[in-house]
């Protein structure tokens, strides 16, 4: 007589058994189907944690990472860590920056309405853009110390009718950092600024103008009565 089937039939008796076995050994959740080797622990990966949005008006001071909330994002902001340059921060200076389609200039699609922006060294500056558009409109500044902003960047980007804001703190020395916006192709189709770090202008002491006037008129007064004489 054949074994053939009986070997069959005790092969799937064999399977249903170890099927029964191992569902039973589950009480609950999944186990690991290979067993560790002595000595090794196991962890349980734990249940990963929904990312948190951050209120925009509780941006941390120090926002190397990027954060953002319904109204925007804002990217390598900088508010305390001085520049290698600066032993203190010399003024706080603030504006808004208005964009969208309603400041392009004659033959652009989008643009700022601010194309030059002059800041003292050392300053720290919070830029607001302020975006009229339906659609995300940034506001990128490029060139700063890499040691405080990765890859030299700044950037603000608001979505539609939003605005957001950030601050950064420039370097001592005279400079011209180029600003644009690079979603899509914003920044060809007319949103490109300029912002320059430069001294101000010295101050003259007080009555010095009324010294250097005086010495004008004296200077006159010398030239018409020499040339009397000289007739």
């Amino acid at each position: 007589m054949s074994r053939g089937p009986a070997r069959h039939g005790a092969l799937l008796a064999l399977l249903a058994a170890l099927a029964a076995g191992h569902l039973q050994a589950q009480p609950s959740g999944l186990q690991p189907l290979v067993q560790p080797a002595p000595g090794v622990d196991v962890v349980p990966l734990g249940t990963p944690e929904p990312l948190q949005r951050q209120v925009h008006e509780a941006a941390p001071a120090e926002a190397a990472a990027p954060w953002f909330d319904d109204a925007g994002l804002v990217l390598h902001a900088n508010r305390e860590r001085l520049p290698e340059d600066c032993a203190a921060v010399s003024a706080d200076i603030a504006f808004t920056v208005h964009a969208g389609a309603a400041h392009a200039a004659t033959g652009q699609v989008y643009g700022f309405d601010t194309l030059q922006h002059a800041v003292p060294p050392c300053a720290r500056v919070t830029v607001t853009l302020s975006n009229a558009d339906s659609i995300r409109h940034q506001w990128q500044l490029l060139g700063l110390p890499e040691a405080l902003h990765p890859g030299g960047e700044f950037l603000l980007e608001a979505n539609g009718g939003q605005q957001v804001s950030g601050s950064f703190i420039v370097p001592g020395a005279a400079a011209r950092f180029p600003v644009q916006c690079s979603h899509a192709d914003h920044a060809a189709q007319g949103m490109q600024a300029w912002l320059r770090v430069e001294a101000p202008a010295p101050r003259l002491p007080r009555g010095s103008v009324v010294l250097i006037l005086a010495m004008a008129m004296t200077s006159a007064s010398l030239v018409l009565t020499m040339h009397k004489r000289a007739e």
